[in-house]
């Protein structure tokens, strides 16, 4: 006590008064302790002492045992005091009061009371501010609740929760990026405020996310893939991972990360199995590693291709589920893609293979199917499927009956084959053996003529010497019926 009583003559000294008087006066009782979030100033309420002979109160700042004056309050009418250079807005600053009477004699010190600090971390990984702060404790005003007021830089209020008057803690998520947010709690009991913290201000990172993740093409090629995807070029983030879903334990596995640039992302699996329909989405990555803007999900394409007779059957899979994807088959018979069939929008498709047998120059069919929305934008790359490949056969496809004279459909009678003839020769009999037609030009056939004139409908003779690429030589004959 004989510190905190060198400190109080002296703000004291200039109006002293003699006297005998030793007796202390009561002590007051500290009411309220708040801070002024604006400003940061500390302002303490006091209930006086009831001591008749009190001129003057004495405010301290309290640490422990150790009280420092911080000014004198020259009425004993006036209880409350501004501390405007209080450190309340840097932590939380314990206060008490005493009474001075007219012979400077000190009271006891009141009951301590602290003000609420409030500080608030950026976490730019998790995208959330961790807001905390020191408890409210006043035995004389217990609070009922509280009120975390959230603003950004302008004032406006974001949030105002109510939380528990024992909560010291709040984490705040969902924020944008490069925007200042403000912070501070009020308690409040059934009468009103109670007290108030100290407001924190906090400017969130700038790593903008993008609005938007887009897949825009899987492509086969090469035994590999290429995702190529797109995303908002007036994000910050630039990095991202490519992810594909494992349904055995229903996750999402990394199997590409790559840096965009000018607005497309392209991933290159080049040992991936094209042959399964795997689901892939793109993510961006922010500077933590941490992922935020998520791609719908895609497929890559896997075309199968059966045979039943002349004719080739050809299946595939849609990209995205519910696109509105046109589809366009291409089929490589020896000489290269060539586009057969375009804007299907179903998934399924036939092609009757004797009509193209004679262009086959290979030892393989290979169809592949490219896919794309037609309202996207005409630069963006197509989905394409994995080859799907048909191994051809020396085969040889001989009509059974035909119509000549009535138009172009089945006009000429001649073989088919899924190969280039060497040798050839194609003849056309009667029943009794008179020679009608001939040829040695593989691309020539019988249009139901002799010298000019139509052969009547019935059955006729027909045989055929063909030698195969293989080296092997076929003879065959049948009959082919005019029909009436």
């Amino acid at each position: 006590m004989k510190t905190i009583l060198t400190l109080v003559c002296v703000l004291l000294l200039p109006m002293a008064m003699t006297g005998q008087d030793e007796l202390q006066p009561l002590s007051p009782r500290l009411d309220m302790v708040t801070v002024d979030p604006v400003t940061g100033f500390a302002v303490i309420r006091w209930l006086p002492s009831a001591s008749q002979d009190v001129g003057s109160y004495v405010v301290y700042n309290y640490s422990e045992t150790t009280a420092l004056a911080i000014d004198t309050v020259r009425s004993p009418y006036i209880t409350e005091y501004t501390h405007t250079a209080s450190a309340a807005r840097y932590q939380s600053v314990t206060y008490v009061v005493a009474a001075v009477d007219s012979s400077l004699n000190v009271s006891p010190l009141s009951n301590p009371l602290s003000t609420v600090w409030l500080s608030a971390v950026n976490d730019e990984c998790t995208g959330s501010i961790t807001v905390a702060w020191t408890p409210y404790k006043n035995e004389y005003h217990p609070a009922t609740g509280q009120v975390l007021h959230i603003t950004d830089g302008s004032g406006t209020i974001i949030d105002e929760p109510t939380l528990p008057p024992s909560e010291t803690s709040y984490i705040f998520t969902g924020y944008e990026p490069d925007t200042e947010y403000c912070f501070h709690v009020t308690f409040f009991d059934g009468g009103g405020l109670l007290s108030s913290s100290n407001m924190v201000c906090v400017t969130t990172g700038s790593e903008v996310p993008p609005e938007w993740v887009t897949i825009d093409a899987i492509v086969v090629e090469k035994g590999g893939l290429t995702v190529i995807a797109g995303y908002d070029q007036a994000a910050d983030i630039g990095n991202f991972r490519l992810q594909r879903y494992n349904p055995a334990n229903s996750s999402w596995d990394e199997a590409g990360y790559e840096a965009g640039s000018s607005g497309r992302i392209i991933f290159t699996i080049p040992a991936a199995d094209t042959a399964t329909i795997n689901l892939y989405r793109a993510a961006a990555v922010n500077s933590c590693g941490l992922e935020s803007t998520l791609s719908g999900p895609a497929r890559n394409m896997a075309a199968e291709a059966s045979v039943t007779g002349t004719h080739i059957y050809l299946k595939w899979n849609r990209p995205k589920a519910g696109g509105a994807e046109l589809f366009t088959v291409w089929r490589d018979t020896g000489d290269g893609p060539e586009e057969v069939a375009t804007s299907l929008s179903d998934t399924l498709w036939s092609d009757d293979y004797s009509r193209f047998a004679m262009e086959v120059t290979s030892s393989a069919i290979v169809y592949r199917v490219a896919a794309k929305d037609p309202s996207a934008l005409p630069d963006l790359p197509a989905h394409r499927s994995a080859a799907a490949v048909i191994i051809t056969t020396e085969s040889i496809y001989m009509p059974n009956a035909f119509t000549p004279g009535r138009g172009i459909e089945n006009a000429i009678f001649k073989p088919e084959f899924s190969f280039l003839p060497g040798g050839y020769d194609f003849r056309i009999y009667t029943r009794n053996g008179a020679l009608l037609f001939s040829t040695t030009d593989h691309g020539e056939g019988w249009d139901g003529t002799h010298n000019g004139a139509s052969m009547p409908p019935g059955v006729y003779l027909w045989s055929l010497r063909i030698s195969k690429p293989s080296g092997h030589t076929e003879v065959m004959s049948g009959t082919v019926t005019i029909l009436p």
